[in-house]
């Protein structure tokens, strides 16, 4: 029986938008739990999540590129306003 592959090393960046410092961070659960899951944070609370399932069975190399693409795609959501409705109810503004 071959051995699991271990969690991958995600992704983290911190990115200013409206004034303030938000944080985003995507991370892989591993073969056994096969979903990429990534965060956009404020002050250690979420505010956002997506989550991509994959398959088990694929390849380290796609896993990377599913983890790049939804990583990119939230830095890109909050840098277009797409989060903007949400940002400002959490922060009362």
């Amino acid at each position: 029986m071959a051995a699991r592959r271990a969690p991958l090393m995600g992704y983290n960046h911190n990115i200013r938008h409206l004034g303030w410092e938000f944080h985003v961070q995507t991370e892989d659960s591993g073969e056994e739990r096969p979903h990429i899951i990534t965060h956009l944070f404020k002050s250690g609370s979420i505010l956002a999540t997506r989550k991509v399932v994959y398959d088990a069975a694929d390849d380290e190399e796609k896993v990377r590129q599913l983890m790049k693409h939804q990583h990119k795609a939230v830095l890109i959501e909050l840098r277009d306003g797409v989060l903007d409705a949400k940002i400002k109810e959490y922060l009362g503004t």
